[in-house]
């Protein structure tokens, strides 16, 4: 008995925390260590829950012999029976069971609530079969104003009662009130039918008819007009506290039914018609007043209900992870469009000329395209699941974005500067003369180490001279001396005239100033340079071939 309401009480907070855990760990775009805090915290909250539900149980598991519950299996209309309850009513055992129902002693009516509540902490299901029976005996209030005090506290124990199952139980009404013998009258909606024991029902109009029921009709009819003006007017009263209550069914009846003194209904009566009820000297049979006209009307009212409370509760539970789920799948995918969507107008909104920040940009596309083709393959985070991942049209846009990309030109091979081998002419030459040194071979030749005319390079010999003297000597000078080193040039090296360029410049591009021997010396120079110069020292009849150390050449002239 332990194990099975540790099972019922367990189950239902296990299907909630396994939607809420599936909520936090599918679909929360958060770090692992808070996923984890809220996955604990629910873990507490659902041992808290199971533990409360448990202890509300073992009350009732406890007393399962004391007489008071339906049977076990029992499928039709369970009424709590409230109000005057006192003599004989349940004289015999506080649960009365028929075929078609069962009657269950609740005594005051501030007991209701508490009482169902015991009733569906054993048997949730049996939340739609509750009924809510008042029974009004007017003959034992002596006031008014106490039988309407018990009318309000109905109406709150409703209310209450409505908390406790998750549904508003029918509410049945029945007066008993002394009087001649007649049968029970139920009324439901506009129909009265006056029900016979052991005899079939019929409609009041027709009861009517029979000359025997004449003398019953008066008592029946103030009685029906007391509830009506005393018990259905307090019900129907508006109170922002507590709704008002509206009654499935009446049954009135009226008998053998002890009065006190000072009662409220002989008054009424005696004041409304001058009767006044037979004087009664032992009461009836107590199963005559158990209004049994009433359970047929119930039965489709009251049937068991899948879960009752509890199973509300965790389908309650479920839709709301399964809506917060959805939402959740919404900003999700929200923001994983905005993020792609971002790098797109990013993409677009730079021109194609901008090489460094386009670079960048596709870049971070081309991550994005990784990442949804990844997911393609492995399957979509259930984060963006839920039918709502765009994925395909978003990995789409990428691709065509990407696939606009134009690479820039490749960079401008580096303008070729001409090298430029300075030589002293005093070194090389006699003062105002351009016949070389006999000694100036040797410095000529570690000068000159590297420089070699190819297919596609000039050579360019320039002489300087510094501002001594007539410029147009200075000038014959130059140009001479250039000469000279050419002509040595061209016959140690075996290198074509073709290849060379001899100019003279004199004294008119000095590198210093002239104003001292320092710089004059410097000025007075021979310069050697190559410069790349299309066809140059190409033999006749021989086509020109490229050279393939062109470039390693000049790197090593430049350093």
């Amino acid at each position: 008995m332990r194990r099975s309401a540790l099972l019922r009480a367990a189950f239902p907070v296990l299907i909630c925390l396994a939607a809420v855990l599936w909520l936090v760990w599918g679909f929360l775009n958060t770090s692992g260590l808070l996923k984890s805090m809220l996955t604990l915290v629910a873990m507490m909250v659902a041992g808290l829950l199971a533990r409360r539900s448990y202890l509300r149980q073992r009350p009732v598991d406890s007393q399962t012999e004391d007489g008071i519950y339906p049977p076990e299996g029992f499928t039709g209309p369970v009424l709590l029976v409230c109000g005057d309850t006192e003599g004989s009513f349940f004289a015999e055992s506080a649960c009365r069971t028929t075929a078609q129902g069962c009657y269950l002693n609740v005594g005051a009516v501030e007991h209701l609530s508490k009482f169902a509540d015991r009733l569906l902490a054993r048997e949730s299901r049996m939340a739609g079969q509750l009924v809510v029976m008042f029974r009004c005996l007017p003959d034992l209030h002596e006031d008014e104003g106490v039988l309407r005090a018990s009318l309000k506290s109905l109406r709150q124990q409703v209310k209450q009662l409505k908390g406790v199952s998750g549904y508003t139980p029918p509410v049945v009404l029945t007066g008993e009130f002394s009087g001649p013998e007649a049968p029970w009258i139920v009324v439901r909606g506009k129909t009265s039918l006056v029900c016979p024991t052991d005899e079939p029902a019929m409609l009041l109009d027709d009861w009517r008819l029979s000359a025997e029921n004449v003398t019953r009709l008066p008592y029946l009819s103030h009685a029906m007009t007391m509830l009506q003006q005393v018990v259905m007017d307090e019900l129907s009263k508006a109170d922002r506290l507590c709704p008002a209550v509206t009654p499935f069914a009446v049954a009135v009846r009226s008998g053998a039914v002890k009065s006190l003194p000072e009662a409220v209904w002989p008054q009424w009566l005696f004041r409304h018609s001058k009767l006044l009820p037979p004087v009664v000297t032992a009461s009836y049979p107590a199963l005559w007043h158990f209004p049994d006209p009433l359970l047929p009307l119930l039965a489709p009212y009251a049937m068991p209900l899948q879960g009752g409370k509890t199973g509300r509760r965790v389908v309650i539970v479920l839709l709301l992870c399964a809506l917060f789920a959805i939402s959740l799948s919404v900003l999700n995918n929200q923001s994983l469009i905005g993020r792609i969507g971002s790098d797109l107008q990013r993409w677009y909104a730079i021109p194609m000329t901008h090489y460094a920040p386009k670079a960048q940009s596709l870049q971070a596309l081309q991550q994005d395209a990784l990442l949804l083709e990844r997911w393609q393959r492995q399957g979509t985070p259930q984060r963006y699941d839920l039918g709502l991942y765009p994925g395909e049209r978003l990995w789409l846009s990428v691709q065509q974005a990407i696939d606009t990309y134009v690479p820039p030109p490749p960079p401008p091979k580096p303008k070729v500067l001409p090298t430029i081998v300075r030589l002293d002419s005093m070194s090389l030459f006699d003062s105002g003369k351009y016949a070389l040194k006999p000694g100036s071979t040797r410095l000529l030749v570690n000068s000159l180490v590297g420089i070699k005319a190819k297919p596609g390079w000039m050579i360019v010999v320039a002489g300087h001279t510094d501002n001594t003297g007539n410029s147009g000597l200075n000038q014959t000078l130059s140009r001479e001396r250039a000469e000279a080193v050419r002509d040595w040039m061209r016959d140690t090296g075996d290198v074509p005239e073709s290849c060379f360029a001899v100019q003279g410049y004199g004294e008119s591009r000095p590198v210093a100033t002239n104003d001292t021997p320092e710089g004059r010396a410097l000025n007075r120079r021979v310069e050697i340079s190559l410069v790349p110069q299309a066809n140059a020292c190409q033999l006749p009849g021989n086509p020109q071939t490229p050279s393939q150390d062109d470039d390693v050449a000049q790197n090593k002239m430049e350093k």
